[in-house]
Parts: C-alpha cells; structure tokens; sequence
C-alpha cells in the first residue's frame, strides 16, 4: 500500500502550488503596472517640454472644435431611433383600431347610436301623469341607451303606487288624534 502511495504524486500539492504561483505572477503584474502607471504620471508633470504642452494643448482645442459636431451626431441617431419607435407604435395603433369591429357601447347594448351608457332622451317629469301613453308609441317615452327600461305601463303604476303611499301618510296623520300625534312627537319623557 505504501508503495501505491509512493508512485501516485499527491494532486493536492501540485494544485497548491500551481495557485502559489498564478498568484505570484498576478500580484507581481498588477504592482509593475502600480509603478509605472506613478512613475509616468510623475514624469508627464515633472519633466514637461514645449513640445509636450504644445500636443497637449492641440488635443484640448480639437476637442472643443469637434464636441459640437459629435453632439449633434449622436442627437441624430438619437433621434432616429425615437422616430422609428414612434412609426412602429403608430402602426400598431393603426393595425389595433382596424381590427375593432364593434364598439363599445355596441358592446354594452346601446348599439351604435352613439350615447352615452344611461343617456336618457327624455324624462319621467316632461311625461305628464294624466296622458294615456299607447304601447305602439314607444317613441314618446325617455329611453336610455344600453338600460333596461320599465315599459310605459310599470311606471304608471310606479307614480300611482308612490302617490297612493304618500295619501296614506297623510291620511294617518289627519286621523290620528293630538294626543296621539303628542305621544308622537314627546319622546323625552320616556328617556327619564
């Protein structure tokens, strides 16, 4: 068994190793770099020569000569890009509303009469009570477009039934008498 050991080197060396040395190596190229990028920037200051300041200074005017234009170029494709997005939403709008064959208040159950859910053309007050309305005449009466109207006769007896409540309360008033109407109205004394 020793020997089995003896002959297969141990991988975990060999890894550790290899890791050491790439580690090494990285550590040493990013310190070269450290220096050389402060020995350069070091020198470009201290040992400055007119031909130097001279490209140095070339390079800042042809920059504020040519930033305009660069600016503008880039707005262009800026803008072409924005107007292409716009042309496409534009056609999928246009492609959307063809498709619609049916609008909304159709939908509901207006039809396409236009008017508002609810619009009434008429109302129960311009429909006086004593005119006799005939089934055929249905376009005397309010309707609303896409409302499930009462036919003419459901609101008579509406009217008539409302009117025959308030008679009532009335006539319970009338006949009751004051002492009634005062046990009505006095309410304090039972709260003692």
């Amino acid at each position: 068994m020793s020997n089995n050991q003896a002959q297969k080197p141990d991988l975990s060396d060999a890894a550790a190793d290899a890791a050491n040395e790439f580690l090494i190596q990285t550590f040493g190229f990013v310190g070269e770099y450290a220096r050389r990028f402060g020995r350069n920037f070091y020198n470009s200051f201290a040992t400055v020569n007119a031909g130097r300041w001279t490209k140095v200074i070339g390079v800042v005017i042809f920059y504020l000569l040519i930033r305009p234009y660069i600016h503008k170029l880039f707005q262009w494709m800026y803008d072409r890009s924005k107007k292409k997005e716009k042309a496409k939403k534009e056609k999928e709008r246009a492609e959307f509303a063809g498709k619609a064959k049916i609008s909304a208040n159709a939908l509901r159950g207006g039809g396409s009469s236009g008017k508002v859910l609810g619009e009434v053309d008429g109302s129960d007050e311009e429909v006086e009570e004593d005119e006799e309305v005939e089934e055929d005449e249905e376009d005397v009466l309010p309707h609303a477009s896409g409302v499930p109207e009462w036919s003419a006769m459901a609101r008579k007896r509406q009217k008539k039934y409302l009117k025959s409540i308030n008679k009532q309360n009335g006539k319970r008033a009338e006949n009751m008498t004051e002492d009634q109407m005062m046990q009505l109205l006095d309410w304090s004394d039972d709260e003692k």
